[in-house]
């Protein structure tokens, strides 16, 4: 044994560790439990929503009155409903384990979600009545990303063997009905990683923000929608989890250093002017691999999935480690 405890995400069993070639192991044993908490614009704590648990995914109801959060336990990750206004009190939303990366509708009566033990994307009514239901038939994994305003698209990624993460469009009826009204069809499909899309505020939306790889390292990006017309950079740096503020005038994400950063918008018809990106403060988070916070609806709070007590995540390094598997257990 070279290092124990490690931490990991009881999620995707992720191990917090990286490895190179000259024998450097960096690694954290810090606990994934999180406090969704509340931070203003300067980076002040201004409350908590609900008990610490593990929570890899939250997403705010568009009214700001819930929180849809993924909460593992025992392996096994559900979707649960934290309301706001009574201090967090939760109430189950699924049951069959696996149910991730929820999606509000605009009027927050439905909730679109992934399954990753039946694949797809699945709905349920956020009053918990009813069964779910499938929306999508696929072998491979999808993952719910937004719902427009208009109620008319839903966004989600789906991987491939081919071309990795891209993201796709769902059309779907009126509020009324919300079932699928036409085939999916690829927005943003390139041999990149494009992940965490979101819509633009306006309805029917003129833009999705959303994450790539394509410079060999994740950048934040504005496309036009509903026909892309070639990436307008917004991060600078490396950048993240990209969440709307207010009217679309604004744009926040996470830097590589775990950083809020946010930047100002000016939308023409065709075109976005972003200014350059300023801090806000820092996210007291572990990633994992998900958007680690969302925004209210007025830009001005944050709900973040932050690590119990604000610590800072210490992390340990070993010098030569595989010099210590050659000696085997037990050696001094």
């Amino acid at each position: 044994m070279v290092a124990d405890p490690v931490a990991a995400s009881g999620l995707v069993g992720k191990m917090h560790v990286a490895a190179s070639a000259p024998g450097v192991l960096l690694y954290g044993s810090s606990s994934t439990f999180s406090q969704l908490t509340w931070f203003d614009r300067a980076g002040n704590n201004v409350g908590v929503v609900g008990e610490p648990g593990e929570y890899p995914m939250l997403r705010l109801s568009p009214d700001g009155r819930r929180v849809a959060v993924a909460r593992v336990r025992a392996g096994s990750s559900d979707l649960w409903l934290l309301d706001v206004e009574r201090r967090g009190v939760a109430s189950k939303l699924t049951s069959s384990g696996a149910n991730t990366f929820p999606v509000w509708s605009p009027d927050g009566r439905t909730i679109v979600f992934s399954s990753g033990l039946l694949r797809g994307l699945f709905r349920k009514e956020s009053s918990g009545a009813g069964n779910e239901q499938r929306l999508t038939q696929s072998p491979i994994n999808q993952f719910g990303n937004d719902w427009s305003r208009d109620g008319r698209f839903v966004l989600y990624e789906e991987i491939t063997p081919d071309s990795g993460r891209d993201l796709w469009v769902l059309p779907v009826t009126s509020e009324g009905n919300r079932t699928p009204a036409g085939t999916p069809s690829a927005y943003v499909r390139t041999p990149s990683y494009e992940r965490h899309g979101r819509f633009s505020p306006e309805s029917p939306p003129r833009w999705v923000a959303y994450q790539s790889d394509e410079t060999g390292r994740n950048e934040v990006y504005i496309q036009a929608f509903p026909e892309p017309r070639g990436p307008i950079p917004i991060s600078t740096g490396g950048g993240q989890y990209p969440a709307w503020g207010a009217g679309g005038r604004e744009l926040f994400y996470v830097s590589p250093d775990n950083k809020l950063m946010a930047v100002s918008l000016k939308l023409g018809g065709d075109s976005v002017v972003p200014s350059t990106p300023r801090e806000l403060f820092p996210l007291p988070i572990v990633d994992t691999g998900r958007p680690p916070y969302d925004a209210a609806s007025d830009g001005q709070r944050f709900l973040v999935r932050a690590t119990p007590g604000q610590a800072g995540q210490s992390l340990t390094v070993i010098v030569n480690w595989p010099a210590l598997l050659k000696k085997g257990p037990g050696a001094p």
